[in-house]
């Protein structure tokens, strides 16, 4: 199951950033949710060949899924009602921190 962390910026000029959304599986991180709008959710997944993009040295790849939200939160929704389907067709990477 999919749980969420909001990171919010800090700092003297955190009015310029935006917000992270992680998503995590398990306390690891394995996406993140855009925070400005059209809301894209990417995920980490492992790499069907190392070479598939050129680059060896890492075994996980970012992709962006096709789903568009409204909100941050009408992405949360979508991704706990996907996760099933999502992890048997992805094999995501967990990274922890």
């Amino acid at each position: 199951m999919f749980t969420f962390k909001t990171e919010k910026s800090k700092g003297k000029w955190r009015s310029f950033y935006p917000d992270t959304h992680i998503v995590k599986i398990k306390g690891a991180k394995v996406g993140r949710i855009d925070d400005n709008s059209p809301h894209k959710i990417r995920l980490m997944v492992f790499k069907e060949d190392l070479l598939e993009d050129g680059n060896a040295n890492c075994e996980w790849k970012w992709i962006t899924l096709k789903k568009d939200s409204k909100s941050v939160s009408e992405a949360k929704e979508w991704l706990k009602t996907a996760y099933k389907s999502l992890s048997e067709k992805y094999r995501l990477c967990p990274l922890k921190d």
